[in-house]
């Protein structure tokens, strides 16, 4: 049995993970048969994996993901423009390092949120970090920052970020000054990491909703050429996961006839 001093000393040192499992080898007799080196192996992985849990929450927690969807949760049995190949190799990441870019088109209640999340999910397990919003709220950050003096600074910052996603982009039109800010966010990240857009317009309404073409012009030349893109279409999934309520509705207008 270590001395009480040894286990507090390993507590500062904030190796949770290390001193649970070596409680748990000191009150179990099934690992006394195992070598040092062995039990030592262990208590490293137990760590290990410990850190990298908490890594992974702390990631998603910052990503701001608007739902914790996953790819194994994904419908592909349903007809609407998914295929499932595409999604597994996206989720793994490589796309990223090349700065490609993701474009997810279809109408409301397709899915395109819940498979930016799966995808983005997946991600940061893997590693990767993300940046999760509604494009208005990209677009108020870059306006905020550039009001202190900080925009040169925080694209610094978010360069460094594998991936940006942009849900509901350009539900809004994009004003002059806006979009002149966004293009500066996409030349500095051009060729380097990705950006996700999630979007109910088709790619060829897009030049529309910027108010300077030029603008337009160089921010789409950026993103578009450079893209993988996935046109989701089909009924609402809100619609088809509704439950059935026809049951109900002669119990309804019957109950309304009572006196």
């Amino acid at each position: 049995m270590l001395p009480k001093t040894t286990l507090e000393r390993l507590q500062s040192f904030k190796l949770t993970g290390f001193v649970d499992a070596l409680i748990t080898q000191m009150n179990g007799t099934q690992y006394q048969d195992l070598s040092f080196e062995d039990r030592l192996t262990l208590l490293i992985d137990s760590e290990y994996t410990r850190r990298l849990d908490a890594r992974t929450r702390r990631m998603l927690k910052e990503a701001k993901l608007p739902n914790s969807a996953t790819i194994e949760e994904l419908e592909f049995s349903i007809q609407r423009g998914l295929q499932k190949r595409l999604v597994l190799e996206l989720a793994q990441g490589n796309w990223l390092s090349q700065g490609t870019n993701l474009i997810i088109t279809g109408p409301t209640g397709t899915g395109k949120t819940y498979l930016g999340s799966a995808i983005s999910n997946s991600l940061i397990v893997k590693g990767f970090t993300v940046r999760f919003q509604r494009s208005n709220h990209w677009l108020a950050d870059l306006y905020s920052y550039a009001e202190r003096k900080r925009l040169p600074q925080t694209l610094i910052l978010l360069r460094r970020v594998p991936l940006l996603v942009f849900e509901e982009w350009l539900l809004d039109p994009i004003k002059s000054d806006d979009g002149r800010r966004l293009l500066e966010l996409f030349q500095s990240r051009e060729t380097r990491h990705s950006c996700m857009f999630i979007t109910q317009l088709p790619v060829s309404a897009w030049h529309s909703r910027f108010e300077d073409p030029t603008t337009a012009d160089a921010i789409l030349d950026r993103l578009i050429h450079n893209s993988i893109r996935i046109e989701l279409s089909g009924e609402s999934m809100r619609k088809l996961r509704a439950p059935d309520t026809s049951l109900y509705q002669g119990e309804n207008v019957a109950s309304l006839r009572q006196p």
